[in-house]
């Protein structure tokens, strides 16, 4: 587990044969890049899966205008929000026809409705160890050719953050119970209900 975004740049930094950065703000090319690509680097990431560590819930209130056309309400979405994973109404049912434009959710549902989502987690302390991993691996990857300027360096880099990408998605899954397979689900499509 990581304890600090330096640690995580400087493992990415070692991996690629750079010197450790003592702070973001150090005068250094390495320090340099790792200041402007990491917020970027760690958004992508955890945007590309449902982390555990970084799933958050939102009641949504309905805007004070309407959409211009096409939708009834407008639902601004957390400040924090990355990625949205599930959206109910009021009844708990699932809402099957919305689009989100500009920062809002658009859609028919009456106030209020509720999100399941990506938060932007930006404390490395509750990141679990292969996901610390992954991050490292893609901030290597996106800091290759700028340190070294080897496209091959860069690409083993790439294909070393997919790997590692790959493994912390599945234990990460592993620890959590999908929808789709919660007993109520699984028990009532056993029982024909």
């Amino acid at each position: 587990m990581a304890t600090s975004v330096i640690e995580i740049c400087n493992n990415a930094l070692l991996d690629l044969g750079e010197d450790a950065i003592m702070s973001l703000g150090d005068d250094s090319k390495a320090a340099g890049l790792c200041n402007h690509r990491w917020p970027a680097v760690r958004d992508a990431v955890l945007r590309a899966h449902p982390w555990n560590c970084a799933m958050g819930q939102a009641e949504l209130a309905a805007g004070a205008s309407a959409p211009l056309w096409k939708w009834a309400y407008r639902y601004v979405l957390p400040t924090d929000f990355l990625r949205i994973i599930a959206l109910t109404g009021a009844d708990g049912e699932d809402i099957g026809n919305w689009e989100i434009q500009s920062g809002v959710i658009l859609c028919d549902e009456e106030a209020p409705v509720y999100i399941a989502y990506v938060r932007r987690e930006t404390d490395p302390k509750k990141y679990d160890a292969l996901l610390a991993e992954a991050l490292s691996a893609r901030l290597a990857a996106t800091l290759a050719y700028p340190l070294s300027g080897s496209t091959a360096l860069a690409q083993t880099c790439w294909k070393t953050y997919q790997d590692k990408l790959s493994e912390a998605r599945g234990v990460d899954a592993r620890e959590g119970v999908p929808e789709s397979m919660s007993p109520a689900t699984w028990l009532g499509a056993k029982l024909g209900g």
